[in-house]
């Protein structure tokens, strides 16, 4: 399969890209996660926008689409649309913020590394992950792109929803993962290089990505202004989870400080 035989493709409608007009003075890039999409953003997305703030959600190539179409995006490809984003709302709004979730707060540090925001967020941002195998994807991907996920069971009442479990979280990803695991090391190498102002969320309950990435992005910035906040009860998605409503405020008041 090719980019010539995707056929008929569409964004699903949970998966649009998202842009709220606030004021010209702050923006803020929001950048989705790891076959994720900006579903996963929209309740932060929201609450930025009724502070003022206009808010970009990018749709990061190969997502919200299909298996088949994730299958011909690489690392390259979610970094650069992340930089174009940047430069886009960078062209709009005088000042530009940018928060990233899991893969997305992989991209949010390498970004920050390069253009140096002002103002970061790294939630739960997935520099390591629990999953070990993930260094043996370079090798694993030669011989299998996705594989069934055994005993993957998650219903979903809505059909967008329903189908993104069936083209993405229904399966592992080891071609994918190997452009995963390039970005956690290019963005590990680069840590010294953020100076900008950083908040690090991270949940305990995280069965993802271990609280030591946390602690790791914190020890390794060379940010003069960084904050470390652990939560108690969310999920990996801590922005679409049960404490979506504290992660939101806790975001919008480190921004006003």
């Amino acid at each position: 399969m090719s980019l010539f035989d995707l056929g008929d493709i569409k964004t699903v409608k949970i998966s649009q890209p998202i842009f709220l007009k606030g004021n010209n003075e702050k923006g803020i890039l929001l950048i989705h996660g790891f076959t994720g999409s900006p579903h996963d953003m929209t309740y932060l997305a929201k609450s930025l926008n009724e502070e003022g703030y206009t808010v970009m959600v990018p749709r990061l190539p190969g997502h919200g689409t299909s298996s088949l179409d994730f299958l011909e995006s690489n690392w390259r490809d979610w970094l650069r649309r992340s930089l174009d984003s940047y430069f886009d709302l960078a062209g709009l709004c005088k000042d530009v913020y940018v928060a990233g979730l899991s893969m997305g707060g992989v991209l949010t540090l390498v970004l920050a590394s390069i253009v140096n925001p002002r103002k970061v967020i790294s939630i739960a941002g997935a520099i390591f992950t629990t999953e070990k195998r993930i260094a043996l994807t370079p090798i694993i991907s030669l011989f299998a792109k996705k594989v069934k996920k055994e005993g993957y069971g998650e219903k979903y009442d809505n059909e967008d929803l329903k189908y993104l479990s069936k083209e993405y979280w229904s399966y592992n990803w080891p071609l994918q993962a190997k452009h995963l695991y390039k970005l956690m090391k290019i963005a590990r190498k680069r840590l010294k290089f953020i100076k900008s102002d950083i908040l690090i969320l991270a949940s305990e309950k995280d069965q993802v990505v271990p609280l030591k990435a946390a602690h790791y992005i914190y020890k390794n910035v060379s940010s003069e202004r960084r904050k470390l906040e652990v939560f108690k009860e969310s999920g990996h998605v801590m922005t679409n989870d049960i404490e979506k409503e504290k992660v939101a405020k806790t975001i919008i008041n480190w921004l006003k400080e």
